[in-house]
């Protein structure tokens, strides 16, 4: 599989050059040097400042795909001086001579070895991890080519029967693993001994209680990806005995995503199947746009209630974990270098594809006092549509107030749209009123008769719901 690297000429223009794991950086320089004149050997690559060996092949550099490689002026030529070249033969001896670099490497096997090389059916030379097969290919490749610039180098020629080419001469295979057995996957031992090595903290990080909750709530969706299934069957039948209700997460910052669509809807249809079975919870909407209102201290209160079994991690939590930590670690260390033009086009297309994805958003709207008002609006609406709807349950319509989102403080503009401002599929918007002695007032915000008409938290989670199933079946017929 081919990858690519960048090289930062010194005009400053940057040139892109495919390369093969075998590759060797000297080639790459040389490929780069060439389309824009310049002398490779008055040249050399840097990578974060430092240099890099010429000869080293791409794969044993560590350098990481996509990489940006400096190119730079040296101080003096660079000079290729004759190399020792030795091979070894199959029977343990040793021939050497001394070559330049530019010399092909069958050039150095008829030097050393003429009468062998010429009795073998296919002679293969391998140096490194590198096999020149036949008298063709090795008639094309040169020391230089291989990496070998100065000093000595040890080659292996052997002979390999032509069904055997495919298959490499020098590759370690491990042991294979014998299956376990189902009762020693189903063992209670592999919970407990995961869950103490992230509580012994040697992970490189820590699990707080708001992380366990948020793991927990997510945990059935997770189970029902059939990768899970095959990985461990053992960590399956511990989920199932601890099901845990999915909630939303409300974040405290905008565009904080609660769950993908599939999961929700699967959800949905959950919560569809156990209402006649179950009362639903008390509604009271008091406004437009399904509007609802609710207090966080009673959410708190309810959600401390919690049982310690609930913080319990199982094998499955942490393979969420670390998934997750995973993904980021390969995001930053595997993202190309963009553009602020290639910036801005990525960003377009994940408006278009939230666009396509959520045709309406919750909106939360969180007050001094700690009351929540919901409401639903659409993507393209602008910033503006919420104030309006904000100030039809003000005690005081007419004062000035901002909405907000933290971490940091960041007051949002009243033209932008609720999807240029990531509040799509949802958010936490936070209000404050511009003259700052009015935030200070207790129940203040809101008039009094919506605080008689208030909500539970799982009544503002039902309204969402049911509103959804109600227009998902209105769509459908």
């Amino acid at each position: 599989m081919e990858k690519r690297v960048t090289v930062l000429l010194p005009n400053g223009r940057r040139q892109n050059v495919n390369v093969k794991p075998d590759m060797t950086l000297l080639e790459i320089l040389e490929t780069a040097s060439e389309k824009h004149g310049f002398d490779s050997e008055q040249h050399c690559l840097k990578f974060h400042n430092k240099d890099v060996s010429l000869t080293q092949q791409f794969r044993f550099s560590g350098l990481p795909n996509n990489c940006v490689l400096e190119m730079e002026p040296t101080e003096k030529r660079r000079t290729l001086s004759n190399v020792v070249v030795c091979i070894q033969l199959q029977d343990g001896s040793r021939e050497q001579g001394e070559f330049a670099p530019h010399c092909t490497v069958w050039h150095v096997v008829q030097e050393l070895c003429l009468t062998l090389s010429e009795s073998y059916e296919s002679p293969v030379i391998i140096y490194m991890r590198s096999e020149v097969i036949g008298m063709e290919q090795m008639q094309k490749t040169t020391l230089k080519s291989l990496g070998i610039l100065e000093g000595r180098a040890m080659m292996r020629l052997i002979n390999k029967k032509p069904e055997d080419l495919k298959r490499q001469a020098n590759v370690y295979k491990p042991a294979e693993v014998k299956p376990k057995a189902k009762d020693e996957d189903n063992q209670p031992s592999t919970s407990r001994s995961a869950m103490g090595a992230a509580a012994g903290g040697g992970g490189g990080f820590a699990l707080t209680s708001d992380m366990v909750k948020s793991l927990k709530r997510t945990a059935p969706a997770e189970q029902n990806t059939a990768a899970a299934e095959k990985e461990d069957e053992g960590a399956d039948a511990v989920a199932k005995d601890e099901p845990a209700k999915v909630k939303y997460d409300w974040g405290s910052g905008s565009g904080y995503s609660l769950h993908h669509r599939n999961r929700q809807q699967e959800y949905d249809e959950e919560d569809a199947d156990e209402m006649p079975g179950k009362a639903p919870p008390v509604v009271n909407v008091i406004g437009p746009r399904n509007a609802v209102l609710f207090s966080l201290d009673a959410a708190n209160r309810h959600n401390d209630d919690l049982p310690d079994s609930f913080f319990d991690l199982t094998v499955n939590d942490l393979k969420m974990v670390l998934r997750d930590l995973k993904r980021t670690a390969s995001g930053n260390e595997d993202a190309p270098l963009l553009t602020s033009n290639l910036r801005e086009l990525e960003r377009q297309k994940a408006m278009l594809a939230k666009l396509n994805q959520y045709k309406d958003c919750v909106i939360r709207i969180q007050f001094p006092s700690r009351y929540v008002l919901q409401g639903i609006f659409k993507p393209h609406e602008p910033l503006s549509r919420v104030e309006d709807f904000v100030r039809e349950f003000l005690s005081n319509p007419s004062e000035q107030f901002h909405l907000f989102t933290i971490p940091p403080k960041k007051v949002l503009p009243s033209n932008e749209t609720l999807l240029e401002l990531n509040c799509v599929p949802n958010a936490m918007l936070h209000f404050t009123f511009v003259e700052e002695k009015l935030n200070g007032v207790s129940d203040g915000c809101l008039q009094a008769k919506y605080l008689d008409q208030l909500t539970s938290e799982e009544g503002a989670l039902f309204a969402v719901q049911k509103y959804r199933l109600t227009k998902a079946s209105i769509t459908s017929s």
